[in-house]
């Protein structure tokens, strides 16, 4: 009796962990396919030394295949801004928002 009483007193207060847990491995996993897109179109850029439909077209393939990211490239004086924007979920607690991260390219000629 002892024994299963301890049992479930330790799942009822270890399993939310154990669901924040993986949630938070979701996030993680998020972020870093963001960070590669952001890289990658941040090293497409640079590499072309240009912003045109090519370069576009290069980064639309690697974009396709990350549907819940949103990229956006715009020109700030001689360089381009990259941000990227994904979802953070942790339905656990119920909270929704959406991380970003960015970094501007070198100076484009």
């Amino acid at each position: 009796m002892k024994g299963s009483f301890e049992f479930a007193f330790l799942m009822v207060f270890s399993m939310p962990f154990l669901v924040l847990g993986i949630n938070f491995i979701d996030i993680l996993m998020q972020y870093n396919h963001a960070r590669y897109l952001k890289e990658y179109a941040v090293s497409a850029i640079e590499h072309q030394n240009r912003y045109d439909s090519s370069v576009e077209e290069l980064i639309t393939a690697v974009e396709e295949q990350y549907p819940n990211l949103e990229l956006e490239i715009r020109e700030v004086g001689e360089r381009y801004q990259v941000k990227v924007s994904f979802p953070l979920r942790l339905p656990l607690i119920d909270y929704e928002t959406m991380g970003e991260v960015a970094s501007y390219t070198m100076l484009v000629d």
